[in-house]
């Protein structure tokens, strides 16, 4: 194998120093597209994402270079595509791509000149067919679908008389990107081997983005755990920084903050748990430990009923403290002594909470409040 010149070398260094430069979270593909092209001697580049929905296939993303459409035009066609085929379409299957296809650059004929009979790869040896993957008694298969989907496809983006060389990049058996090169002529080993040479470049980074979208979707579901559970949750630091607090946890957060605190500090140096609290410590790796504290004492319980309830009644923040005031039986007088305010105001929060919960006494109030559900 010869060895990459340094056109090659400088190619590759300057791919590295773009995807080192774009923000976390960005797009990968598409500033890459036209270098790509260039690097690769190729008439046009294209990378698409492949999402796999309930009953049928999606594009999560399509950036080209060299094509008459744009990139948004580009992934519409080919949603177009997606949305009516089979599983799979092609020469591989984007659920679970064959272990011989992944991060493998492969150089592929010209849909148009390849005969039914042969396999696509270009560089056919003995074995092609293994090379990509599939077995003697899916050939027959395989090859009418792509005759009935894929060329399809390639006649409508005029791709169909263009020589490939594409690479699936891969996490294990994962498909984060399809990457390819298409010209008229022949792509030559070398060019082959470059391409080969970007897939862990590329698969770095595209696995940095899956890291950052499974952290953003493992946040979304722990906030909804937390919420389920129905009594306050906390997630402290082990200086006591409330990170993270459910709703019940936000009602009572100003009250039981430095509780808590101190409860986490004397789990942390092996003391009992105080009752109706649990702390569960939670390692992340590169951060200093952090706890998973629910509120469990009867006064907890009770907030976050006055929480629940204040929620469901549609109660404004003040006729909330109203409430929680009433059930424990204090007078109009003593609530806007704690609360700062005239009696005269009390009472009008006093009226909105009652007809809010639709009830027409004090009484009547305590009891739906620990009748309701």
């Amino acid at each position: 194998m010869n060895p990459l010149d340094s056109r090659d070398k400088a190619f590759l260094a300057d791919i590295q120093g773009q995807l080192d430069i774009i923000e976390p979270g960005a797009d990968v593909f598409s500033s890459l597209m036209d270098r790509l092209r260039e690097g690769l001697r190729a008439e046009r580049t294209v990378a698409y994402g492949v999402e796999l929905a309930p009953d049928h296939y999606a594009a999560s993303f399509c950036h080209g270079s060299g094509f008459p459409q744009s990139s948004g035009d580009l992934l519409g066609t080919l949603n177009g595509f997606l949305h009516q085929q089979p599983n799979p379409w092609g020469y591989f299957d984007p659920a679970r791509p064959a272990p011989a296809q992944r991060n493998r650059a492969l150089h592929f004929r010209p849909h148009a000149e390849s005969k039914p009979q042969e396999t696509p790869l270009h560089d056919a040896r003995a074995g092609a067919w293994r090379r990509l993957g599939i077995g003697p008694q899916e050939l027959v298969q395989v090859r009418e679908r792509v005759n009935e989907g894929t060329v399809t496809l390639y006649r409508q983006l005029k791709m169909e008389h263009m020589f490939q060389i594409r690479t699936l990049v891969c996490e294990g058996s994962t498909l984060l990107a399809w990457v390819g090169a298409l010209r008229s002529e022949p792509f030559t080993p070398q060019e082959q081997r470059l391409l080969q040479e970007l897939v862990p470049l590329l698969q770095r980074r595209l696995e940095l983005e899956t890291r950052l979208r499974e952290a953003g979707l493992l946040g979304s579901a722990l906030e909804a755990a937390l919420e389920a559970l129905g009594q306050p949750a906390y997630v402290l630091s082990s200086t006591g920084r409330v990170v993270y607090a459910n709703s019940a946890g936000r009602a009572r957060a100003e009250r039981v903050s430095q509780y808590l605190v101190q409860a986490v500090r004397r789990h942390a140096q092996g003391e009992p748990l105080p009752a109706g609290a649990s702390i569960t410590a939670l390692q992340v790796r590169g951060l200093s430990p952090h706890y998973l504290v629910v509120d469990r004492s009867a006064e907890a319980r009770a907030s976050t009923r006055v929480h629940l309830l204040s929620t469901r009644w549609g109660l404004t923040g003040r006729e909330a403290e109203v409430l929680e005031h009433i059930i424990q039986g204090t007078s109009n007088k003593a609530i806007a002594a704690r609360l700062g305010c005239a009696e005269r105001t009390v009472e009008v929060h006093v009226t909105h909470v009652l007809s809010k919960a639709q009830v027409e006494s004090r009484s009547a109030l305590i009891a739906k409040f620990f009748q309701a559900s």
